[in-house]
């Protein structure tokens, strides 16, 4: 079974959630910790995550910024220990994939997915006269 934890500061983790479900109609996979918005303890939410990950699941847990305290919280419970791959500094585009993919979540994998999803990411320019008439002239 796929399962994929995001914990993030404030309800980043929830809106990743959100996303999943508008663009595939799919979040079954995704457990969230949106942490330091309550009383709740995000130890006790991601633990309880590690502890149900079973040796036949592809997990996966994304936390949002590396050296961030959501991020030392869950290197501190030492996840690949029980072979969950750890990934900071996300995009939406990285968690789509790995919602998608018939692939197991593999280190080697998951730094496959890491590479294309940063590609993804730039400054958007409009060229010079302004609209776009084309699909390629707007994809290209």
């Amino acid at each position: 079974m796929k399962k994929i934890l995001v914990a993030t500061h404030g309800r980043l983790a929830s809106g990743v959630k959100s996303v999943a479900e508008v663009l595939l109609h799919e979040d079954s996979a995704i457990t969230v910790v949106d942490c330091y918005v309550d009383e709740s303890d995000p130890n006790e939410q991601i633990a309880a995550f590690i502890d149900g990950v079973r040796p036949e699941d592809d997990a996966l847990i994304v936390t949002d910024l590396l050296g961030g305290s959501v991020c030392n919280m869950v290197t501190a419970m030492q996840p690949e220990k029980h072979g969950i791959v750890h990934v900071t500094g996300f995009n939406i585009a990285l968690i789509l994939e790995c919602l998608i993919t018939g692939e197991a979540f593999t280190p080697e994998y998951i730094d496959n997915v890491i590479a294309q999803a940063s590609t993804s990411m730039r400054r958007v320019v409009l060229r010079a006269g302004g609209a776009t008439d084309t699909d390629d002239d707007f994809f290209g």
